[in-house]
């Protein structure tokens, strides 16, 4: 296996597949694949087992992800796990790879201001209420993973609730 990816290389947007897959080379290289809209990402997996994945951002045609491009970095949500091959998962945050498994240790997760967001996004709760990270984000024009960072610190904090199992990126005021 080779070297474990740490950031994405967004190499740029293709048309087609067979286009996006020949600009792919290391672990970590995406090209986002547009036809009027926005279709798929590919990218080398990052564990370095040389399979591409294709992450469909399309919800006309199944389960899909929501691409951020708000820093120029790309922001993945929800994160990315493989139910076969490698089974490596991830998430995709400003251009930073955090794993959710095995290659955890190193991750290092990108700098925002956690307390001024958590002020925002307490203001954004209801009591008794949950509301996801992913509804939260979108009312408050935020990327996904920081909100839902903001809701674990207001829940530590004891002024906000969060929910548990599928629920556990859902949060209301304490």
């Amino acid at each position: 296996m080779s070297m474990v990816a740490r950031k994405v290389n967004l190499l740029g947007f293709a048309e087609h597949r067979d286009e996006g897959e020949r600009m792919l080379a290391a672990p970590g290289d995406a090209v986002v694949i547009q036809r009027g809209a926005l279709r798929s990402v590919l990218m080398r997996c990052p564990d370095g087992c040389g399979e591409t994945l294709v992450v469909n951002l399309d919800p006309r045609v199944g389960k899909s992800w929501r691409l951020d491009m708000r820093t120029d970095k790309p922001t993945l949500y929800p994160s990315v796990w493989r139910d076969g091959g490698c089974g490596s998962h991830f998430i995709i945050w400003r251009g930073q790879l955090l794993w959710c498994d095995r290659f955890e240790e190193g991750n290092v997760e990108p700098n925002f201001d956690l307390v001024a967001l958590g002020r925002r996004v307490l203001k954004s709760l209801r009591r008794r209420e949950l509301r996801s990270a992913e509804e939260i984000a979108a009312d408050l024009d935020e990327i996904t993973w920081e909100v839902s960072r903001a809701g674990q610190m207001l829940v530590r904090r004891k002024l906000a609730l969060c929910g548990s199992g599928r629920q556990r990126d859902w949060f209301a005021l304490a």
